[in-house]
């Protein structure tokens, strides 16, 4: 393991079960100088195992993995774009969180790969090279967490749209280019916006409340969603068998009563008034029972 490696695999939600893959795992699209010489983009057929052989790369060029220090300094670059707009400026949070500058300065650097190509040329394998390297199902999460640096830094200096390259950028990097060849069309400025506008979010971002409510609380609630019917229905059914437990004992209550008044009248007979009111006579007489 390089140093600072474990800070940063973790940083992405490795999963150490992804290292195991299986042995017959077919790849698609890596011969280029192939497609190339027939002049087509990929032809979509197996092309043979995927490949990973992690840590036996070319360590003068890639002589760590970022560290949590790395990406922290790499957030704190102020503009978006600088200069040249490709692999040689300087002081651009782009180029640094490629992997085309040195993360400590911000300045470019030549014959090393540092943040995000540190990975690719740290698997030495499918995922290093280009053209396949989303063969590899670790090329998500990398790119997930390589997502989420970016999302921290708009979050960190909340840019305008017009800080993003409207022209002299490579070809297909302006804002106004569409993204490639992905469906439906949109150009790149539409996505420089954060995540929660896209609609997701990631845990680690959050504040503590929040993160609590997206991992404890949201889980059950959507499990709760997912099965609203059958909970409505288990909760008329206890409410029915609540009323007539309810009726039961009301109507046990009753019996109970009554029972006890015939028990008391069997016991003492029926009693006579102690006063009796004698309209003839105009007043009234005191008659006991006894």
């Amino acid at each position: 393991m390089l140093p600072g490696g474990e800070n940063y695999l973790r940083g992405f939600y490795w999963d150490a079960r992804l290292a195991v893959y299986p042995a017959n795992r077919k790849v698609i699209c890596t011969q280029q100088d192939e497609y190339n010489s027939q002049e087509t983009l990929c032809k979509a057929t197996e092309e043979g195992p995927l490949l990973r052989n992690p840590g036996n790369h070319d360590r003068r060029r890639v002589t760590r993995l970022p560290t949590t220090a790395d990406v922290d300094a790499v957030v704190g670059l102020t503009e978006y774009e600088t200069d040249s707009f490709d692999r040689f400026a300087n002081r651009s949070f782009r180029n640094a969180l490629e992997g085309f500058a040195n993360p400590e300065t911000g300045m470019a650097i030549t014959g090393q790969s540092t943040m995000h190509n540190s990975l690719h040329m740290f698997m030495n394998g499918s995922m290093s090279s280009v053209q396949g390297s989303a063969n590899d199902p670790i090329f998500l999460l990398h790119h997930a967490f390589i997502d989420s640096i970016f999302e921290r830094w708009l979050r960190t200096h909340t840019p305008p749209r017009t800080h993003y390259p409207r022209s002299n950028a490579p070809i297909g990097h302006n804002d106004g280019h569409y993204m490639v060849p992905f469906l439906s069309l949109y150009r790149n400025g539409d996505y420089f916006v954060t995540n929660k506008v896209l609609g997701y979010e990631y845990a680690y971002l959050l504040d503590p409340g929040q993160r609590f409510l997206q991992e404890f609380l949201t889980p059950y609630l959507q499990q709760a969603q997912n099965i609203w019917q059958w909970l409505l229905g288990a909760g008329i059914l206890g409410a029915l068998i609540a009323a007539l437990v309810a009726a039961l004992v009301v109507v046990a209550i009753r019996r109970r009563k009554r029972s006890n008044r015939r028990k008391l009248r069997s016991i003492y007979g029926e009693r006579q008034p102690l006063l009796n009111s004698s309209s003839e006579e105009g007043s009234a007489s005191y008659q006991t029972t006894m």
